[in-house]
C-alpha cells in the first residue's frame, strides 16, 4: 500500500478511529492486524518471511535472555543473524554475487535466480537484529509478549523505509494506553500533509527530469547532466524525507513517537556533518553495530580509516546490489577519511565566509556521489561525469528548474518552516481543520490524476 495514495488515506483514517474507540489490549492486536494488512496488500506469501522472521528474533532472544551457558547465547544469536542475513543476500545479492563473478571468471557459481525483492527487507531485516544484539549485549530484557515483538518488527507506518528504531524505544509504546490527545492529532496531520506536499509536488516532478536525463546519458549534455543530477539530489531528499514525515506523523496519530530520521543535511558543512543529518537512523544503526564493533576510532588513525572504509562500503552495498552502491560507499567512506586525515570534520568555530566555502563544497560532493547512487550501473555513471566535467554536448533541452527547487528547499530548511508549519497546525483548531479538508481534498484529486510514483527506498 502506497502512502502516497487515496488508499491509505482512508486506511490510516480508519485505523486510528478504530485505534482510540477499542481497549488497550485490543489496541496492540488492531496494530498487528493494521501492520500485517497494510504489507499484506502488497504480498501475502511475503508476509510469512516477515512472520519467520519475527518468529525466530523472538525465539532467539528469549534463548539468550534466560540461557546460563554462553555456547546456548552464542548459538541463539547465529541462529538469529544467519536467517536474517540469509534472506537478505538471497533475495538481493545472489543474482549479483553470480553475475559478477561471470563478468570476472565466466562462470556462475549458481543459475541467475530473478527473484522480486521483498518490499523493505533491508529495512525490518536490521531493526529486528538490533533487537536480538541488544538482547545479548545486555542492553535490554528480552520480551515475553511474542504480539509485541510482531509490532516492532511490521509496525505499519515505518515498516517499508524506516526510520530503523530501536526496540527500548518502541516497544514501551505499544501499551497503547494513551488517550485521545488533539495536540497530537494535529501535530501528526500538520506533518503527513508536509510529507505529502514534498513527495508529491516536489519529489516526483524533480524525478522526472532526473529519469529523462539519466535513462539516456549518453545524449544528454555536461550541463544537462549537472541540472538533473541537482534534480535527483532535491527529488531523493523530498521523496525519502517525505516518506519518513508522513511514517511519523502516521505513528503519532496513534500516540507512538517514531524518531527523526534528516536534520537539513543540505545545510552540511562536511560530509561528517552529513551523515549526522541524512537517514540518521540507519547512520547510527552502522555506528553502533558495525562501525563500534569493528574497533571504530579507539585502535588508531590507520585501524579507524580501514572501520570507516568497511562501514560505508557494506552501507552502500546495503542500499543496492550493484557495483555503482558500491562505489557510492567507497566514496562516503574515503571522503569521511581525508576529512579526519586532514581535520575538516571539524566545523566549529568557522567564520562566515569558511562555513558558506564548505557548505558550498559539501553540498556539490554530496551531489558528486548521487551519480553513483542514481546511474543504472557504473558505466552510465562514469559517462555522466565525463559529460558534467567536459562539458559534452547533448541533443536533450536543459531544464534549469531544479536551481530554483534547491534555493527552495534550503531557504525552507533555514527557516525552519516545517517546525512553524507543525506548530501553527498544533494551536490553531478552526484553522486546522479547514487546512486539513483543503489538503485532503487536493490530494484526492491529484491521485486520481496522475499515476503514483513509488517511493524510491521501496527499492532497497
Amino acid at each position: 500500500m502506497e502512502f502516497n495514495s487515496t488508499t491509505y488515506l482512508v486506511y490510516i483514517i480508519g485505523v486510528v478511529f478504530v485505534y482510540y474507540n477499542i481497549s488497550p489490549f485490543y489496541r496492540r492486536l488492531l496494530l498487528l492486524l493494521a501492520s500485517y494488512g497494510f504489507y499484506g496488500v502488497w504480498s501475502v506469501p511475503f508476509s510469512s518471511l516477515l512472520l519467520l522472521s519475527t518468529l525466530v528474533d523472538y525465539l532467539a532472544a528469549r534463548v539468550i535472555d534466560s540461557a546460563k551457558k554462553p555456547w546456548k547465547r552464542n548459538a541463539a544469536l547465529i541462529a538469529s543473524i544467519f536467517l536474517n542475513m540469509g534472506s537478505l543476500c538471497l533475495f538481493k545479492y545472489a543474482d549479483f554475487f553470480s553475475n559478477s563473478m561471470y563478468s570476472l571468471l565466466g562462470y556462475r557459481p549458481w543459475p541467475e535466480l530473478g527473484w522480486i525483492l521483498p518490499l523493505g527487507i533491508s529495512f525490518y531485516t536490521f531493526q529486528t537484529m538490533s533487537y536480538t544484539i541488544d538482547v545479548y549485549r545486555g542492553t535490554m530484557k528480552a520480551h515475553r509478549s511474542f504480539i509485541d515483538v510482531a509490532i516492532y518488527v511490521c509496525f505499519f507506518p515505518q515498516l517499508v523505509a524506516g526510520p530503523i528504531v530501536r526496540a527500548d524505544s518502541l516497544i514501551p509504546q505499544f501499551a497503547c494506553n494513551q488517550s485521545l490527545d488533539m495536540v497530537k492529532i494535529r501535530s501528526g496531520i500538520a506533518q503527513i500533509l508536509w510529507g505529502m506536499f514534498k513527495k508529491v509536488y516536489i519529489g516526483d516532478p524533480m524525478g522526472l527530469i532526473a529519469n529523462e536525463a539519466y535513462s539516456s546519458p549518453e545524449n544528454v549534455s555536461g550541463l544537462g547532466l549537472l541540472l538533473a543530477t541537482y534534480a535527483f539530489a532535491v527529488q531523493i531528499y523530498c521523496d525519502f524525507s517525505g516518506y519518513t514525515d508522513i511514517a511519523i506523523g502516521s505513528a503519532r496519530l496513534l500516540g507512538i513517537d517514531l524518531p527523526e530520521n534528516f536534520n537539513k543535511p543540505y545545510l552540511s558543512l562536511s560530509i561528517r556533518d552529513f551523515w549526522r543529518r541524512w537517514h540518521i537512523t540507519l547512520s547510527t544503526w552502522l555506528r553502533d553495530y558495525l562501525y563500534i564493533p569493528l574497533g571504530g576510532s579507539r585502535l588508531g588513525n590507520i585501524r579507524t580509516y580501514i572501520n570507516l572504509m568497511i562501514t560505508m562500503l557494506l552501507g552502500g552495498l546495503w542500499h543496492g546490489a550493484g557495483w555503482n552502491w558500491v562505489v557510492w560507499g567507497g566514496l562516503q567512506g574515503g571522503m569521511l577519511s581525508i576529512e579526519r586525515a586532514t581535520g575538516l570534520d571539524n566545523t566549529n568555530n568557522l567564520s562566515q565566509l569558511n562555513k558558506y566555502l564548505r557548505w558550498l563544497l559539501t553540498f556539490h560532493l554530496v551531489c558528486l556521489s548521487w551519480v553513483f547512487f542514481r546511474s543504472r550501473n557504473l558505466n552510465d555513471a562514469l559517462v555522466i561525469l565525463q559529460h558534467i566535467f567536459t562539458g559534452e554536448s547533448g541533443s536533450v533541452p536543459i531544464n534549469i528548474t531544479p536551481l530554483f527547487y534547491i534555493a527552495g528547499i534550503l531557504l525552507v530548511e533555514l527557516g525552519d518552516l516545517k517546525i512553524k508549519w507543525i506548530t501553527f497546525f498544533q494551536q490553531r483548531r478552526t484553522i486546522t481543520r479547514w487546512l486539513t479538508y483543503a489538503s485532503i481534498i487536493a490530494l484526492f484529486f491529484t491521485f486520481a490524476g496522475v499515476s503514483n510514483s513509488e517511493f524510491i527506498y521501496f527499492q532497497f
